[in-house]
C-alpha cells in the first residue's frame, strides 16, 4: 500500500514537471510585436516570450527584414508590445532605486496608462522569501536573461523608489519582494500603481480596500462616492484606474 501510494505521488510529480516543460517550451515561439527605441524609432518584427521575471530585464526581438535575434534592455527601448491571442501585452521601461543603490531601469508589464499607471510586478520571490535581508552582489551584465533567475537575485525584502531619468551605469533591478503584507494573493505577482510626480510606487495588493483606493483617488468625487457605495471590489482596481484617467483628462484646461 505504502509503495502504491508512493508510485502515485512520483506520477503526480511527474506529470506536473513535464507539464511545466511543456509550457516553457510553447512560450519560445515568436510573436508578432515591435519596440520602441529611446530615440523613438518603432521597429516591426517579432518577439520571443521568455518567463515573466526576465521580460522586466531583456526582451529577444527579431526585425522584420531580419533573422537575428536581438537582446534589449530597458537603457535602449522605452517600451515593447507583442500581441497574444486577442491580448495586447505591452511593457514599459522605467527607473528604479532600492535604497542606497544606484537607479536602474526595467521594464514592468503595463495593465493601464495614464495620470495612474498601473502594472504587474513579478518578483524574485522564492519558497525561503522570509529569509533576512542579505547584501547582494553587483550586476555588471545578464549574460542568460532567458535561463531562469539567477543566483544572485535576493529573496529578501526590499521598497523601491522610481525616478524620472537614470544615469547610463546603472544596473538592472533585483525585482525583489516589495512588501511582505498582501502577498497572500499572488507571493510573485502583484499590481503596482505609479505617478509621475512622485517618486515611489504603491503596492496596491497592500490595500485596505476601499478605504486606501479612496485616499489615492480622493480628487475624483464621483469615483469617491461610489467607491464608498460599495460599488466596486478590489478585482475592479483596472476598471478603476480607467475610470480615474478617463476622468483625469477632462480636468485638464483648454488651451
Amino acid at each position: 500500500m505504502q509503495l502504491l501510494l508512493y508510485w502515485r505521488r512520483c506520477s503526480l510529480l511527474l506529470t506536473c514537471l513535464l507539464g511545466l516543460s511543456v509550457g516553457a517550451t510553447a512560450q519560445k515561439k515568436p510573436l508578432p510585436g515591435y519596440v520602441i527605441t529611446t530615440g523613438g524609432d518603432t521597429l516591426l518584427g517579432a518577439i520571443y516570450p521568455t518567463d515573466p521575471l526576465t521580460q522586466q530585464y531583456k526582451v529577444e526581438f527579431v526585425p522584420l527584414q531580419g533573422t537575428q535575434r536581438h537582446s534589449l534592455d530597458g537603457y535602449q527601448l522605452t517600451s515593447y508590445t507583442y500581441f497574444k491571442d486577442l491580448d495586447t501585452v505591452r511593457f514599459i521601461s522605467l527607473p528604479f532605486q532600492k535604497r542606497g543603490s544606484t537607479i536602474s531601469r526595467g521594464f514592468l508589464q503595463q495593465v493601464a496608462a495614464g495620470e495612474a499607471q498601473l502594472y504587474y510586478y513579478n518578483s524574485s520571490i522564492t519558497l525561503q522569501w522570509q529569509l533576512p535581508y542579505t547584501p547582494v552582489p553587483s550586476i555588471t551584465n545578464l549574460t542568460t536573461p532567458s535561463r531562469g533567475i539567477p543566483t544572485y537575485f535576493n529573496p529578501g525584502y526590499y521598497t523601491y523608489t522610481m525616478y524620472s531619468t537614470a544615469p547610463p551605469h546603472a544596473k538592472y533591478p533585483t525585482f525583489s519582494p516589495l512588501k511582505r503584507r498582501g502577498f497572500g494573493r499572488n507571493p510573485a505577482r502583484t499590481l503596482v500603481i505609479y505617478r509621475e510626480n512622485e517618486n515611489h510606487v504603491a503596492q496596491v495588493s497592500t490595500w485596505k480596500f476601499p478605504q486606501d483606493a479612496v485616499t489615492y483617488f480622493s480628487d475624483c468625487p464621483e469615483l469617491v462616492a461610489d467607491l464608498k457605495a460599495g460599488r466596486y471590489r478590489y478585482r475592479d482596481i483596472p476598471q478603476i484606474v480607467r475610470r480615474y484617467n478617463t476622468w483625469h483628462l477632462t480636468q485638464k484646461p483648454t488651451p
